[in-house]
């Protein structure tokens, strides 16, 4: 990496350095600090500008305000991934929760902020380096590739200096986090203690007694079951359900309808040839210096048949690529700042430049490589074209569609949309509130006011950015009491398993008493009812020897005295239970765990972290403006 260019920009009012994108893209940064300072790193596209709110004021810290406009950069990006992730699960519900998250997290970096700047804590520039270039997202090979950092950084919208800006004040406030963690620490005996709690290991079997094997031994009485339905009968409703018509409109039926010809699709080539055209690239080394009087004694060294790469690591002052002998690889236009992209753009393959000035000093530059830009033929690119021709007429369309249709679900019936729009009336089946067979937005309009109870035409309603659709109230069944004849077989069914359950837990209990008294009735337990013993293992906390819940009841048994076992009876759910054997318990040879030792000085270093921010919480005047989030 370029690295003084990086490092220089933050210091030097956010300029463009050498090696750094320009930013051609405008929005705000979207930044999640997931954890408060310990952070994956993340990337949001940022495609939207947010107007009139940076006047509005939704928190401040002790008087240190948050505007709306900052609070939705953080909180857009994040919706848009929770959307993605849940899809059709995702409703109004969780926009208070996460904006509750959001907020929270807002307050806590400002407030740790404010406390890094009152400890006068600060981050270098090396630190800041060392971060950036051991970002896995920005190595090619095992290796950090400037390329593929500038071009991550300009996809999702950022400029160099905006995000190193961000890293840096990270960096800052988690040096609260660094120092517990240094001042945290651990005795060796309590250490040695824990690790042979964490990895003992204990020898067993096990019966496991299943209910579903017992449920012909049970036997449930009628009146049972009708008590149960007398006394549950709020239990037993066929909800409220419904069916729907709707008119759905929708990218992919659209596109259907396309037709194509060659004119329109030339002209489309030529409109869109930037799409298949590459930019030429220029591939240089550089040598950079503070003074000019600098640049022209190695430009005279160079002249007199000194080596470009030895006098790069001798005196190049740009700590990225002087080791590799100044070289910047291939680069397009737009990424250098103007001084060097103007000269080295000018230059012949293989020419040497006098001292550019720039920002950041003098530059000796030395052109190896020249790559001509070309574009793809017409012919070449047809397949391409045609679908991209096709998609984008079909979204022009699409929304010029939407708006008719949404003018006249408000003016007209359903019925007279379809005749007008030429699109068919799509029924559904009678569906619940709580149905999984539908879309969750498309639910929950079917169920509003305005549809269900008004019988009006929804309004236009985006399922995806690809489908919209409009909904009006077909037919309703109202909520019900079920009758007993409709529920008697459930609710035996349910008893009878209880029962069942019952039945095993004192299978399960009997079997163990015998054992730890030390008579025979176990056997004749076993023996009656087809039952017996697992093969004997040792287990360790994590082992798949057997089930997660029978080895969590395993280690939460007592330790068994010497040639003696212990026996326990053990409830597994709510249709198992399990007799436990404990033999023997052993812990390794003590060899000193460091994973174990950092896991638990990370543990302590939380706690006291947790402690400060709440501290820090309850001594600063904070409001939270909830109705302007």
């Amino acid at each position: 990496m370029k690295w003084f260019w990086l490092i220089r920009s933050i210091a030097i009012n956010n300029t463009i350095m050498l090696s750094s994108i320009r930013n051609k893209t405008k929005g705000w940064l979207a930044y999640l600090i997931v954890g408060l300072i310990t952070i994956p790193f993340a990337l949001f596209g940022i495609n939207e500008y947010f107007t009139g709110a940076s006047n509005v004021i939704v928190a401040s810290i002790d008087g240190d305000e948050i505007s709306k406009e900052a609070f939705l950069s953080e909180f857009n990006p994040q919706k848009r991934r929770l959307q993605q992730r849940l899809s059709e699960r995702y409703d109004t519900e969780f926009d208070s929760i996460l904006k509750q998250s959001v907020i929270n997290d807002m307050i806590n970096k400002r407030l740790l902020g404010q406390f890094s700047n009152d400890l006068d804590y600060a981050t270098t520039n090396s630190e800041l380096q060392a971060l950036i270039q051991s970002n896995n997202l920005f190595q090619t090979d095992g290796r950090f590739s400037i390329e593929g950092y500038q071009k991550l950084l300009r996809l999702n919208g950022y400029s160099t200096a905006e995000y190193e800006a961000i890293k840096l004040k990270e960096l800052t406030q988690s040096q609260i986090k660094y120092n517990l963690l240094d001042s945290a620490f651990v005795t060796s005996s309590a250490l040695k203690k824990l690790q042979a709690l964490n990895e003992q290991q204990r020898e067993f079997n096990y019966i496991q007694i299943d209910a579903d094997s017992y449920l012909d031994k049970v036997k449930v009485d009628a009146k049972s079951v009708e008590g149960f339905y007398n006394n549950q009968k709020e239990s037993f409703f066929d909800p409220q359900k419904i069916k729907i018509d709707f008119i759905e409109l929708s990218l992919e039926k659209i596109a259907k309808n396309i037709e194509v010809n060659d004119d329109d699709l030339f002209n489309f080539y030529e409109d869109e040839k930037e799409r298949f055209s590459t930019e030429g690239e220029r591939k240089a080394q550089h040598i950079l210096v503070e003074t000019k009087e600098q640049a022209q004694t190695v430009i005279e060294l160079i002249n007199k048949g000194g080596d470009f790469s030895k006098l790069a690591k001798e005196y190049s002052i740009d700590t990225g690529s002087k080791d590799d002998a100044g070289d910047l690889g291939f680069f397009t236009k737009g990424v250098m700042v103007p001084e060097f992209e103007e000269k080295v753009f000018s230059m012949q393959e293989g020419s040497l430049s006098g001292a550019v000035k720039s920002e950041f000093g003098y530059h000796i530059i030395k052109l190896n490589q020249i790559k001509l830009g070309s574009i793809k033929s017409f012919d070449s690119v047809r397949s391409e074209l045609t679908k991209l021709y096709t998609q984008t007429l079909s979204q022009k369309s699409l929304y010029n569609l939407t708006d008719q249709l949404a003018n006249l679900a408000y003016e007209v019936s359903l019925d007279e949309v379809s005749d007008q729009m030429n699109l068919a009336i799509n029924t559904t089946q009678f569906f619940a509130k709580n149905t999984t067979d539908y879309e969750q937005k498309f639910v929950d309009v079917a169920f509003s006011d305005v549809v269900l109870n008004k019988g009006e035409n929804s309004e236009v309603i985006e399922l995806s950015k690809d489908k919209f659709v409009v909904v009006r109230l077909k037919e309703k069944l109202a909520k019900r009491q079920k009758s007993f004849d409709e529920v008697k077989g459930e609710i035996n069914k349910h008893l009878t398993t209880l029962l069942a359950k019952t039945f095993v837990d004192k299978i399960a209990k009997d079997i163990a008493t015998s054992l730890i008294n030390n008579d025979d009735s176990a056997n004749k337990l076993m023996d009656k009812n087809k039952l017996k013993w697992s093969d004997s293992v040792w287990a360790k906390r994590d082992s798949k020897t057997a089930s997660v819940a029978i080895i969590n009841k395993l280690f939460a048994l007592p330790k068994p005295s010497e040639g003696q076992s212990v026996y326990s009876a053990q409830g597994l759910g709510k249709r198992s239970a399990v007799v436990i054997q404990l033999s023997t318990v052993k812990a390794p040879d003590y060899k000193p765990n460091k994973g174990l030792e950092r896991s638990l000085l990370s543990f302590e270093s939380n706690e006291m972290f947790a402690g400060i921010l709440k501290t820090l919480r309850s001594n600063a005047e904070i409001k939270v403006f909830a109705d302007r989030l």
